[in-house]
């Protein structure tokens, strides 16, 4: 539990502290955000890849010691690793690496009935509640 006393609101700060707050805040969520598009950047590039019979510890001709980034994150590194079971035939790391990929299929939801008749449905339902609601009171 944090002590409330040690704790700094905003609106006690001055304006130059909140701006650096305010650029620190930004620059956290930018470098988070290149390294998301990172990621989906070698899952995209994994996908695209030629791919020929080998070694399995290749994925489609590159192996992993060889990737270009030798700083890879633990992030990244995962989607190497699940390419090389999607590359297997492992059906869920090959969804997976799809759907990190930005290839998920958009799920769609079809309504066949009348809206406004579902929308009356529950004014009716809604009305009804109330007025027993109403009944007890």
């Amino acid at each position: 539990m944090a002590n409330e006393q040690n704790l700094v609101r905003s609106e006690d700060l001055t304006p130059s502290q909140r701006r650096a707050n305010a650029s620190k805040a930004g620059k956290a969520s930018a470098a988070k955000r290149k390294e998301r598009r990172q990621m989906q950047e070698i899952a995209r590039i994994v996908l695209d890849m030629p791919c020929e019979r080998g070694d399995v510890d290749e994925i489609c001709g590159i192996a992993f010691e060889d990737f270009p980034d030798a700083n890879l994150t633990v992030g990244q590194a995962a989607v190497l690793a699940v390419a090389k079971k999607a590359k297997k035939g492992d059906v869920a790391a090959l969804t997976f690496l799809r759907d990190t990929a930005g290839e998920k299929p958009v799920e769609k939801v079809e309504v066949s009935e009348d809206v406004s008749a579902a929308a009356a449905d529950i004014k009716r339902m809604v009305a009804a509640a109330k007025a027993k609601d109403d009944g007890r009171r």
